[in-house]
């Protein structure tokens, strides 16, 4: 691999003021990992995983501090989550390359590719463990959730949510919260559990979203939901069942993640930044620029930060290292590629919370589309035809991308313009 020259952070984007000062910005060390990067897992050790969503799939493994990838381990392809158990198994949503079978592969500790795996419903699935090693798989087009038991190989039982399920974080005693983002909901699964125990409106106004999509837990069991097209993070504490404030987020905040000492860490795919939320905290605090797109993001126990960037889908993404500095994370960045990128800060429809949410008739489009925000099946169907493929075929891993540059069409799809895209 090509080691890249480094370069300023003033190069990434403009900085939003947030009511303090963004952290100085250090020179960022850019390499080449290719591939398109989506999914993020950090292990105890500091070790990041990041999955590949291209055709070619597999896993980078980048060691604390590392300029490069150590290695990359073999998976199928559209890598589109990963998921890291407590005794070091790693967990990823794939298609088998041999049979077009949606699976989650099973990675034991170490290993060079997947072992053994384990069929799915068809679709992209953004993947998470509990602290058993318990995994769940949330299924959008079927509002489930499919839950596979520790050391399994098929799956255990299927739980039914609210519509449109996208992610799910796991409190430290098991518990589930899956955000479904049709819905404008958390539905809250108990350990062990074949129902949901409770549902949580988590959009301001009840039987209508504002796309909640993200979501983590903080160490004290405090749930951080965001929530797109409002420019919210939802914050419902422990045992509630209504959010108990919000924190305004700008730019569509998409992705969430929480580190050991409850700070949390919020990406704005729009702006594009990532805002410091420290615990406790109603408002915002420092914010600084990304890479265009930051989607899945991951806290390490040192306190650094992976944020990994689809960028358009054609092999150019890139992963992002933020090392914490007096309370604030400092950019130490590796690029996926040298391929052609739009420009920081362009004009793009979905710079507004109307060009995400839109009227009844405009879908939501997300890169590696998961389902529509928009009423009526047959725009549902159709989006998911054209991410998921039809009959015996397998999907083209950027038929999201292409939904996003093509112009508005009468099935309602929003052109966001080539490299403005929100990535699930």
């Amino acid at each position: 691999m090509k080691h890249q020259s480094l370069r300023t952070a003033a190069a990434v984007g403009a900085v939003l003021f947030l009511g303090a000062a963004p952290a100085a910005a250090a020179p960022a060390e850019v390499l080449d990992v290719g591939g398109t990067p989506v999914g993020v897992v950090v292990g105890p050790d500091g070790t990041a995983y990041v999955g590949n969503y291209g055709a070619a799939g597999g896993i980078r493994v980048i060691p604390p501090g590392a300029p490069q990838p150590a290695r990359t381990i073999s998976t199928g392809n559209n890598v589109s989550g990963i998921a890291l158990a407590p005794d070091g198994t790693l967990y990823v949503a794939q298609r088998d390359s041999a049979t077009g079978q949606d699976v989650v592969g099973v990675i034991p500790t170490g290993a060079a590719a997947v072992a053994r795996s384990i069929p799915v419903s068809r679709g992209n699935h953004l993947i998470a463990a509990g602290p058993d090693g318990t995994v769940f798989v949330p299924n959008p087009a079927e509002r489930t959730v499919s839950i596979i038991a520790p050391r399994a190989s098929t799956v255990d039982r299927t739980v039914t949510v609210g519509a449109g399920p996208v992610e799910v974080a796991v409190t430290k005693d098991g518990t589930a919260f899956v955000t479904n983002q049709e819905g404008g909901t958390v539905s809250v699964i108990p350990p062990g559990a074949n129902t949901v125990s409770r549902t949580i409106q988590v959009s301001s106004t009840p039987g209508k979203t504002e796309n909640p999509h993200g979501i983590a837990a903080g160490p004290d069991g405090t749930i951080y939901v965001t929530n797109i097209s409002s420019n919210h993070v939802a914050v419902i504490t422990p045992g509630a069942d209504t959010v108990a404030y919000t924190i305004y987020v700008p730019g569509g905040p998409t992705e969430a993640a929480v580190g050991q000492d409850g700070t949390l860490y919020v990406a704005s795919a729009l702006s594009p930044a990532l805002s410091v939320i420290t615990p406790g905290a109603t408002a915002t605090g420092p914010s600084i620029p990304t890479e265009n797109n930051p989607g899945h993001l991951a806290v390490a126990p040192d306190g650094t930060i992976i944020v990994a960037s689809p960028g358009n889908g054609a092999n150019n993404g890139s992963v992002s290292r933020y090392a914490p500095a007096s309370g604030s994370p400092q950019p130490q960045e590796t690029q996926a590629s040298t391929g052609t990128r739009a420009a920081d800060g362009a004009a793009s429809p979905w710079n507004t919370p109307a060009g995400i949410a839109g009227a009844a008739a405009i879908a939501v489009a997300l890169f590696i589309v998961l389902f529509t925000v928009a009423a009526g099946r047959r725009r549902k169907a159709a989006l998911r035809d054209h991410v998921n493929g039809t009959g015996d075929g397998t999907a083209d891993p950027h038929a999201a991308n292409e939904l996003l540059r093509r112009p508005p069409t009468d099935q309602g799809w929003t052109d966001a313009g080539a490299g403005s895209r929100i990535e699930p």
